[in-house]
């Protein structure tokens, strides 16, 4: 399965997603193929220091991740589209309403951006995004 996270500025939230997804997968024998991308993201930035932190306790190093801005091609790529906000999965139907099908909302309740927060933001946004990870993921394997 292709998925692509998206957030705002690919520096935290989906960068987070992408990594947690490919761990889990690993662990249950799921074959994934993950991306993140940002609707307005500051192309080549690095993760943000909270979110190194955070996924750094988890023993995964997100130290290589460049930020890139979502385009066409990674929009065809996915089997799946998740957006950390609702509303962010309703501008991306505008937006690309030939892909509408295969954007959701990546949980019930939006992930908040941790982005400038504290330590503690991070690790909240990272356990919710593990937790619903783990939940999409339940069944995967089977």
């Amino acid at each position: 399965m292709k998925v692509l996270y998206i957030c705002t500025g690919n520096t935290c939230r989906s960068p987070m997603a992408k990594l947690l997804a490919e761990v889990e997968a690993d662990k249950k024998g799921i074959a994934l193929s993950a991306r993140s991308r940002g609707m307005a993201a500051h192309e080549g930035d690095a993760l943000s220091m909270g979110a190194l932190k955070v996924l750094a306790e988890e023993g995964i190093d997100g130290s290589f991740h460049r930020a890139k801005t979502v385009t066409d091609e990674d929009i065809e790529w996915a089997d799946v589209i998740y957006a950390m906000t609702h509303t962010m999965a309703e501008n991306l139907k505008r937006g690309w309403p030939q892909a509408a099908d295969k954007i959701r909302p990546f949980a019930e309740i939006d992930i908040v951006d941790p982005f400038g927060g504290s330590l503690e933001i991070y690790r909240r946004a990272k356990d919710r995004i593990k937790e619903t990870i783990e939940e999409n993921m339940k069944g995967e394997a089977e």
